[in-house]
């Protein structure tokens, strides 16, 4: 494999006004590069950058709601309540990924969750058998809504490394001992439940596109895992720290100082451009 060079992204950072601007400077960048790595990571930029135009957003705006009505119903089956968050990968952590996945030498094609939905089961705030197989009730329904009656696709899910799995003892987590995903459709999902990461974060990811390309992820989760993830063992930030340590990409989110982009104190990104997190809470009044 080539030697792999990454042009100082955080200098278009600190340089950018724009949230166009941080993106044109940086593709522009890449491709000055003459190198098959910097040819495909401007590519994959590119890609998404796309998804970013205002048809496509309102296309998932429409969809967000959708999903919600559709929600709505599995809420009064189950008797729960359920809260469906959009979210959009921010361009740090997106640019982390690509350059990741281009260390291990592994397909960009892969790369697919820089939009989607997080759905979080309002159970209580520590699982059971029961709140934890209700993430797979719901995602299976969803998988039936979007495959049978919507037409739409799930993509193959990466691989996940089996080094990284931990057991119910280590984590203190719930971890079912049988496969519940839909029959046929296994590989169509990321199942951290079954086989959490190291620091313990579970979730259901899968990946839905539909007939005219619009790519967007799903993730199924109940409010003990979302806690976890978000303020608990398997928060982000040390995750990321772990992840990407030696992949010479670190950044001083200090100096971040654009419009649209937010960093907060403990290093947390976000982008407040078009679909930064935002929540549509319902079933909770």
């Amino acid at each position: 494999m080539e030697d792999i060079y990454f042009p100082d992204l955080q200098q278009v950072l600190e340089t950018a006004t724009t949230m166009d601007e941080v993106w044109e400077e940086y593709i522009k960048t890449l491709r000055s590069n003459p190198s098959i790595t910097n040819f495909l990571y401007a590519n994959k930029l590119e890609e998404f950058r796309n998804m970013l135009a205002i048809p496509k957003l309102r296309e998932l705006e429409e969809e967000f709601h959708e999903v919600k009505e559709h929600l709505r119903d599995l809420a009064e089956l189950y008797g729960i309540r359920i809260r469906l968050i959009r979210r959009q990968k921010d361009f740090v952590g997106l640019n982390e990924k690509i350059r990741l996945f281009l260390l291990k030498n592994s397909p960009l094609d892969k790369i697919n969750d820089f939009l989607g939905f997080r759905i979080i089961l309002c159970t209580e705030s520590k699982d059971t058998l029961e709140t934890v197989n209700l993430c797979y009730k719901v995602l299976n329904k969803l998988i039936e809504y979007f495959v049978m009656e919507r037409g739409c696709i799930l993509t193959e899910a990466e691989p996940l490394l089996k080094d990284a799995y931990v057991t119910n003892e280590e984590a203190k987590i719930v971890i079912p001992d049988t496969n519940m995903i839909l029959p046929g459709f296994e590989t169509n999902v990321k199942d951290y439940i079954r086989n959490p990461k190291a620091n313990g974060y579970q979730s259901l990811h899968t990946i839905v596109r539909k007939s005219d390309g619009l790519v967007f992820e799903i993730q199924v989760r109940t409010l003990a895992m979302d806690i976890r993830a978000e303020y608990g063992s398997a928060n982000h930030l040390p995750y990321k720290t772990s992840k990407y340590k030696g992949a010479d990409i670190e950044l001083d989110f200090t100096k971040l100082s654009i419009r649209g982009f937010y960093a907060s104190k403990n290093g947390d990104v976000c982008d407040m451009v078009c679909l930064a997190k935002s929540g549509d809470p319902f079933g909770l009044l």
